[in-house]
């Protein structure tokens, strides 16, 4: 297994977890835990022994904690039972409890550590260096590069879970406060069609990277793995810019829902009110809110009786894909059905549309 030099010079060997601890233990190749070995589910007769053939990769998981700018003396991990599994989780703590982990792993529990600093609780939670976002839905190589039609800048780092999911790291120049933290969450989770939607909450535990995925059967298929580590942080200001603000629209279905006798006089009042937003400009990092803006107009113009045909057409007059660097028809076409009109009418209400909308 390799990991991403941090110098941007290639690939480095990732050290096994551990040698000291492996030599000692007379430890001589890794195995899954094959059908012969489903007897060790919950039972602590041979954890031991199995402890030593899924060693945990001590190098990737310090890593994990030196992207995230955190002390090992005080992040919690926890080792939660795969899905086919009976039993109960096991909270610990990074500094004190890697190695038993690897018992705990042995005996089934997938390993995970909590990004932000505080208790187990999320009313415990004092602060939060990162944000982070989960894609299941899709093959991983389609999931490495989403963060770019987001619109998003590149993530500090990448997770590689072992599994089908890549957990994308944004760590902050500045850790959050809980209540900031998840209001911007919430604004990432929204704009990320697709994305796993219940990956959130200040004291949630993310998978380690060095452990081992563990699947519904109790087979150890792969180990996580950190990928593309830039190490680079980010301001929240940046995201609090990218995102759009959260709605209270109800998802619509892009049908035209007006009759013919009030579309005229609704077209004019979309019309006016995309004239006040400033036409998009090429590398100016707006993707992710003109993105948003076209969808929110596609809806608008489907309450006012008007088909997506008509949105694609006013904001390629507006902000034309061969002059503002993007494709309108096909940003148009790439989703959205969880945005609505509100999210159009309150982008012209910021620049200073006063329509009946506002």
């Amino acid at each position: 297994m390799t990991n991403t030099n941090r110098a941007g010079r290639g690939v480095l060997p990732v050290p096994r977890l551990s040698d000291p601890l492996l030599s000692q233990q007379e430890v001589n190749g890794i195995r899954t835990i094959g059908a012969a070995d489903k007897t060790v589910s919950g039972c602590d007769l041979s954890a031991q022994k199995d402890a030593q053939m899924l060693p945990i990769d001590a190098a990737q998981a310090h890593w994990h904690l030196d992207l995230l700018g955190r002390d090992e003396r005080d992040t919690n991990i926890r080792a939660i039972p795969h899905k086919g599994m009976k039993g109960s989780a096991i909270n610990g703590n990074f500094a004190l409890d890697l190695e038993k982990a690897q018992r705990w792993q042995a005996a089934g529990r997938g390993i995970y550590l909590q990004p932000n600093v505080g208790g187990t609780r999320a009313d415990e939670i004092s602060s939060c260096p990162t944000l982070f976002l989960e894609y299941d839905d899709r093959p991983v190589e389609d999931q490495v590069e989403i963060w770019k039609v987001l619109g998003l800048p590149q993530p500090s780092f990448q997770v590689h879970t072992g599994g089908k999911s890549i957990h994308h790291y944004w760590v902050l120049a500045t850790p959050l406060e809980p209540q900031p933290w998840t209001v911007l969450m919430d604004r990432l989770i929204a704009n990320a069609p697709g994305c796993d939607r219940s990956c959130k909450g200040a004291n949630r535990m993310m998978r380690l990277a060095g452990g081992w995925y563990i699947d519904r059967n109790g087979d150890a298929t792969a180990q996580s793995a950190i990928i593309n580590a830039s190490g680079d942080r980010h301001e929240a200001g940046l995201f609090d810019e990218l995102l759009p603000e959260l709605t209270s629209v109800e998802p619509c279905n892009r049908l035209p829902r007006k009759s013919p006798r009030t579309a005229s006089r609704n077209l004019r009042e979309i019309c006016g009110a995309l004239e006040c937003i400033p036409r998009r400009k090429e590398g100016s990092g707006t993707y992710l809110t003109y993105r948003n803006l076209l969808w929110g107009l596609i809806d608008a113009c489907a309450e006012a009786g008007f088909s997506a045909e008509v949105a694609i057409d006013l904001m390629e007059d507006h902000s034309p894909s061969n002059e503002c660097g993007w494709d309108v028809r096909q940003v148009a076409l790439s989703g959205g059905q969880q945005i609505g009109a509100g999210t159009f009418w309150w982008h012209a209400q910021q620049h200073g549309w006063g329509g009946r909308h506002a």
